[in-house]
């Protein structure tokens, strides 16, 4: 049976883009907890990327692997409904 995860909607800033999406985190956990997860890469679902000059929005992605050397921040927006991903 699947895990159930919830989705949180964030802004990752990292060395080179802005984006914008939906990080998978397992009910019962916080953000933080996903992100403290020993492995190299943070998925975002859904996301926004967006040019870091001017600020408009150059793709979208379905999902998008960020490598964790390159995040500068990760700041939540807000919870979406619970769902099983």
């Amino acid at each position: 049976m699947p895990t159930p995860m919830r989705k949180v909607q964030v802004i990752v800033l990292t060395t080179a883009y802005r984006l914008e999406g939906t990080i998978p985190v397992s009910e019962g956990a916080t953000l933080m907890d996903e992100l403290n997860r020993a492995r190299e890469f943070v998925p975002l679902h859904n996301a926004t990327l967006f040019d870091p000059v001017g600020g408009q929005a150059i793709d979208t992605l379905e999902f998008i692997a960020v490598n964790k050397p390159q995040v500068l921040m990760i700041a939540p927006v807000k919870a979406i409904d619970s769902a099983t991903m």
